[in-house]
């Protein structure tokens, strides 16, 4: 993939893929019509925000992984994140979320640029951190993004999942994500876009073995995707990892255990 790309990987929190169908999402939609779109993706177990986050940057289930609460505590066996491994190979890297405990989804000093918002109950939290993404890639641009929204999951929380308050949620987060395209398209340069979720959700709760809480959306988009493509193949949230390595170039760790999702990819 040629240095003028910048490869998105955004999460929004909670986002169930009968949500993101229901939701107003021109942006999304507007991608998966040019790129691959998958359904029926799965989450790991316990689906809560970090192991699942955790899976999704690192490539290994939690029995790899040892995350299995929203309390991170050290790998006994280190697995270098997606971030790490593009560090590692000179690209730069930046994280914007508005959830504190996602910091330990790379190693201190692997990103060039980290925001942290510490407010996601409203939407505003979601405007900031797109705000701050859209800032920093107008002022320097980045070779990988991680954007994470976390309003979703907290609209489920408060009113449920597949509330309007919890769609209504999902069509900001499009429009948070069409804030930061316009920015790096500002920069002459061309986006992969890697949309998808950490779990979804069942009245106000997630964190069990059910297609409500372990099924979620995943999307890829851009250069080097197969246009238009439903994807039925199997797909796990570790094969994020895996798969934008290979699209970005990175060199495979030996210690991922996801699959690149080679269906998705335009050969």
């Amino acid at each position: 993939m040629p240095d003028e790309t910048t490869f998105i990987l955004l999460s929004i929190d909670g986002m169930r893929p009968d949500g993101l169908l229901q939701a107003d999402t021109p942006e999304i939609d507007r991608l998966a019509a040019e790129g691959a779109l998958c359904l029926t993706a799965r989450a790991v177990m316990p689906s809560v925000t970090l192991p699942c986050h955790t899976s999704m940057l690192r490539g290994v289930d939690p029995e790899r992984h040892g995350i299995t609460t929203n309390t991170f505590h050290p790998l006994a066996r280190p697995v270098p994140s997606l971030i790490d491994a593009a560090h590692a190979a000179g690209k730069r890297t930046g994280a914007f979320y508005n959830w504190g405990e996602l910091r330990d989804l790379y190693e201190p000093g692997s990103v060039d640029a980290a925001y942290f918002w510490h407010w996601s109950e409203t939407q505003d939290g979601d405007r900031r951190v797109a705000a701050a993404a859209a800032d920093h890639v107008r002022d320097r641009p980045f070779d990988l993004l991680f954007v994470y929204l976390g309003h979703t999951d907290d609209a489920g929380h408060q009113s449920g999942w597949m509330t309007k308050h919890y769609l209504d949620a999902i069509s900001h987060a499009d429009r948070c994500l069409t804030h930061v395209l316009e920015a790096v398209r500002a920069t002459g340069r061309s986006p992969v876009v890697h949309v998808t979720s950490d779990h979804g959700g069942h009245g106000r709760a997630h964190g069990e073995d059910i297609p409500e809480d372990m099924t979620i959306p995943w999307l890829l988009s851009g250069p080097g995707v197969r246009r238009g493509a439903v994807l039925d193949c199997e797909v796990n949230i570790r094969d994020s990892c895996v798969t934008l390595a290979r699209m970005i170039g990175l060199p495979t760790q030996r210690s991922w255990d996801g699959r690149v999702v080679e269906e998705a990819l335009d050969s």
